[in-house]
């Protein structure tokens, strides 16, 4: 996918596309962005490639290990996996621990626990450290947004998912320092205003699964403690009315509170003005 880059990038993949017939080429006449751009690569994949078993998204700035899609897809067989997920490296920025497990791990069947399970959730909600079935994909999409697509994205495909299998090895380096990556732009409060969009659209969509009130107060925590990481200088604010109807209740109710750890309780009194230290 060239997603109307200024350098030579689609010179570059035009040569590779000649001298190799399984590499497509789609080409933006302006930037849309990665959702816009994995969109069409998923669009293209349902409607040329009906022999495709799974997909996997790379970006454009990251490393790879060579053997990755070919061990990752023989571990996917192996159960039958639609997700078959794997340990990346963060580089230098991230100081938060992405190994999600130091063996095989599976779910089978609520899938949507391997987020809540581990405090290394991170490895769960990155769209790059997988492989997906493709008949998984057929009705799902990434957001426009510029910020937290894969997240939006993740919450859509783990509780469809029937089976996830993870395994321990690393295969992806993430790099966050690129000074020109779409996230790195992207100041702290449009995180933020980001992250409230993903909430709202995720509860709503859990509803209709009929789900959200199994898992609304794991999510709080998770998305709480989330926001705290990626937005760690504008958490502190009056954010209650955004609070309140991204996730359909009321933050501080005593009934919310109960619901959730001591340290969900500390981050939601720094972005509420409602309650008290």
């Amino acid at each position: 996918m060239n997603d109307a880059s200024p350098d030579a990038s689609k010179q570059i993949l035009e040569e590779y596309a000649q001298k190799d017939d399984r590499v497509i080429v789609i080409n933006h006449d302006v930037n849309k962005g990665a959702g816009a751009s994995r969109n069409d690569g998923l669009d293209y994949i349902f409607s040329n490639n009906l022999e495709t078993e799974y997909i996997a998204f790379v970006d454009a700035d990251d490393k790879l290990d060579p053997n990755a899609y070919k061990k990752s897809y023989e571990e996917a067989k192996k159960s039958n996996a639609d997700i078959l997920n794997f340990n990346f490296l963060p580089s230098t920025y991230w100081q938060y621990k992405t190994e999600a497990t130091g063996d095989i791990i599976e779910y089978d069947g609520d899938c949507l626990n391997a987020i809540f399970d581990h405090n290394e959730f991170y490895t769960f909600i990155v769209c790059w450290s997988k492989l997906y079935k493709k008949d998984l994909l057929k009705d799902i999409r990434f957001t426009s947004r510029e910020f937290f697509e894969d997240g939006s994205f993740a919450y859509k495909v783990l509780p469809r998912a029937n089976k996830l299998r993870v395994i321990p090895d690393t295969f992806y380096e993430y790099n966050i320092e690129n000074p020109d990556s779409t996230c790195g732009k992207i100041d702290e409060l449009k995180r933020l205003k980001a992250i409230f969009h993903t909430m709202k659209e995720t509860l709503n969509d859990w509803k209709e699964l009929g789900i959200v009130e199994e898992y609304k107060y794991k999510y709080i925590q998770h998305i709480i403690l989330y926001a705290s990481l990626v937005c760690p200088n504008v958490i502190e604010g009056n954010y209650t009315s955004e609070l309140n109807d991204s996730l359909g209740l009321n933050v501080v109710a005593e009934e919310t509170l109960n619901n959730v750890t001591e340290d969900t309780k500390v981050l939601i009194r720094k972005m509420t003005t409602d309650i008290k230290n």
